[in-house]
């Protein structure tokens, strides 16, 4: 009987400990990312020697895998109350809703941060991982939100784009949701759910089928690049920033390691380098798109051809958004205002765009920024065997532009 009590009491006891472990882990996960991330820097968030985490999990592996599945727990619990909604619009708004909601109580402590969706993908690359299953379940339940009696099923590749695009344009929320006062984010919820319904086309705006295939333009800009910074920016953006080390980067330029300090004191420096590059290219394209007649030509320009060449050039042209946390404290300053200038500069596009009548009356901050994270996302598509210039076109840059319900 003594020992039956002792079992009852021990359950709660290691389960209790156990989601601790997990709330710290997403903690050290949201902050230095998976290059950062140990058992005994969660060990010490807990004040704990790192030895007692192995009686949960043994290996770093097996802590991230579950940390990233009680992440995907979390997002079906946001479904799960999104489904009680009627139509497929209130069915996202819902879901958008409850996923601020989420936020709200994580900015109070109420809840533990999600784990950053960026390392499903560093971590798992191949299929039939119980990681990659999971969100793979997960994103079809997000698409399953958007089908109605009135509005069909997709084809599989649409739908797979579209609830990428939905879970991406959220969990990019992140980096700017924190300049938005709490009591404002059932706000901002509105907001992001009206642009993915409707999407920013103005009435009588037509599809720039003259724009439609854009990318060789950008891939011209290689040339003049350093080939440093492309390769260490597809390494990163594929594996991190601990598999961009200089020895993969020199061997695959087929150059020395001395190459790579002539023009580059470190690592720290060389990842600065490429966010000034993807910094350019952004630039770039938001001056080039000005020479376009009306706001919402403008507003193609500026991100269709970035999307494409994401998709479809080497895993990505720019770094992604995920490696700032990667970056030394130093830089991440310099980064983060940077990426405000250029939220700001596509918002002011944005709003020429609404003052003309060529855009809809939308949020241009909010939309600035979901199309930015649609841009940066698109590096993230190379594992959809579909894939081509015009899926990703239609299939992921469409929807972002004209909403999510939107049809070719």
């Amino acid at each position: 009987m003594e020992a039956g009590v002792g079992l009852a009491n021990e359950r709660p006891r290691y389960a209790a400990r156990r989601e601790a472990i997990l709330t710290a882990a997403a903690e050290a996960l949201a902050q230095e990312g998976l290059a950062g991330f140990t058992l005994a820097a969660v060990a010490k968030r807990m004040g704990l020697h790192p030895v007692s985490l192995t009686y949960y999990f043994k290996r770093r592996e097996d802590l991230v895998s579950a940390c990233l599945l009680h992440g995907a727990d979390r997002f079906d619990a946001m479904l799960d109350a999104a489904w009680s909604a009627g139509s497929p619009p209130e069915r996202l708004r819902a879901f958008v809703r409850a996923y601020f909601e989420v936020q709200r109580r994580i900015a109070l402590g109420e809840e533990p941060p999600l784990a950053p969706l960026d390392e499903v993908r560093t971590l798992w690359r191949a299929s039939g991982d119980p990681v990659d299953i999971r969100y793979q379940e997960l994103r079809q339940r997000i698409a399953d939100l958007l089908v109605g009696e009135d509005r069909p099923a997709p084809e599989a590749w649409r739908q797979r784009l579209l609830s990428r695009l939905i879970l991406q344009q959220l969990a990019a929320s992140e980096a700017w949701l924190g300049d938005y006062a709490l009591a404002d984010y059932p706000r901002v919820a509105d907001r992001v759910a009206e642009i993915m319904t409707f999407g920013l086309a103005g009435p009588g705006q037509r599809w720039p089928h003259d724009l439609a295939v854009m990318e060789a333009e950008v891939a011209g800009c290689e040339v003049v690049r350093e080939r440093f910074l492309i390769e260490a920016t597809d390494l990163i953006n594929r594996e991190g920033w601990t598999g961009a080390s200089v020895d993969r980067i020199s061997a695959r330029l087929k150059v020395t390691k001395g190459s790579f300090y002539h023009h580059h004191a470190d690592k720290d420096e060389l990842i600065g380098a490429c966010f000034d590059r993807s910094f350019a290219i952004l630039e770039s394209a938001l001056a080039r798109a000005r020479t376009e007649e009306t706001g919402w030509r403008r507003l193609f320009l500026a991100t269709a051809p970035l999307a494409i060449s994401q998709a479809h050039h080497g895993g990505g042209r720019m770094l992604r958004r995920h490696a700032l946390r990667l970056a030394p404290p130093e830089l991440r300053g310099h980064v983060e205002r940077r990426m405000r200038q250029t939220a700001n500069a596509l918002a002011g596009q944005i709003c020429d765009g609404i003052v003309e009548g060529a855009l809809r009356p939308v949020d241009p901050t909010i939309a600035a920024h979901m199309l930015l994270a649609m841009i940066n996302s698109a590096a993230m598509l190379d594992r959809i065997p579909e894939l081509t210039p015009e899926v990703t076109l239609y299939g992921y840059v469409r929807p972002a532009l004209r909403g999510v319900f939107s049809v070719r």
